[in-house]
């Protein structure tokens, strides 16, 4: 059964729901469900929701109204809530649904050029986003206020990488310049960024480590960088994979 009782609109009264346990669902201006969660604490997550307007997840940003209910058995609660609704509609509510994930390379054909003005290439390419940061650092402003005026950036990172949440945040940026230019390298440095396997937040590493397993027979060993993660949403803990390569024995 889904949640039942009073639909409340989403605002700064939130902040005092009780401080409780228990799972929510928001809906859109339509009154459409697009996201069911869960808490030890709803008064927690909505101050976090209310203060940080939806920073780490845009998609909640379309919540118009919200329903809540008190219970200790916050996950079960959520799954069943989740279960019911993609048994009804085929698929999980929008903002539940697991993130496209990023190209991490492109092709030429589809990396991005960058340009000072119309007509005037600067001979610089981008093929991922750890190469668009990369560019961004050192091309000139003028082709920054180019491209971001023209919305060239989150265009390819929407259209080409597909990580439309990055565009977003990207897309919001309103700045001119040298701030420009640092607004959009501490945006794009957050490649470490993890979705929670079980709230879908985006969260950063609480800490990172090497580790590097036996060597083949040509002396080589592969490296891995893991990231370790607690979610700030719902506390769970889990690991990812950052990174990847091979290095030599000495």
């Amino acid at each position: 059964m889904a949640i039942s009782g009073r639909m409340y609109y989403w605002g700064d009264k939130a902040k005092y729901v009780p401080e409780e346990p228990g799972v929510y669902a928001f809906y859109d201006k339509d009154q459409n469900l697009i996201y069911i969660g869960k808490s030890a604490n709803l008064r927690q997550i909505f101050t976090h929701y209310l203060e940080t307007a939806f920073s780490s997840d845009p998609c909640k940003r379309n919540a118009t109204y919200y329903k809540r209910e008190i219970t200790s058995n916050q996950e079960d609660r959520m799954n069943r809530l989740l279960k019911e609704y993609q048994q009804t509609h085929g698929k999980l509510p929008e903002c539940n649904r697991p993130p496209r994930f990023p190209k991490k390379e492109v092709e030429k054909e589809q990396g991005f050029y960058f340009y000072e003005d119309i007509g005037k290439p600067l001979q610089e390419l981008a093929l991922s986003l750890k190469g668009l940061r990369n560019k961004i650092g050192i091309v000139p402003s003028t082709s920054l206020e180019f491209h971001k005026r023209r919305g060239d950036f989150s265009r390819w990172i929407r259209v080409v990488l597909e990580d439309p949440q990055l565009a977003e945040t990207i897309q919001e940026i309103d700045e001119t310049g040298e701030e420009l230019r640092r607004e959009l390298l501490n945006t794009l440095k957050n490649s470490d960024e993890a979705t929670c396997p079980a709230c879908r937040a985006a969260n950063t590493p609480a800490k990172t480590w090497k580790m590097a397993g036996r060597p083949n027979e040509n002396g080589e060993r592969l490296q891995l960088t893991i990231g370790q993660y607690r979610c700030r949403e719902c506390g769970k803990a889990f690991r990812k994979v950052l990174a990847k390569k091979k290095i030599r024995v000495s």
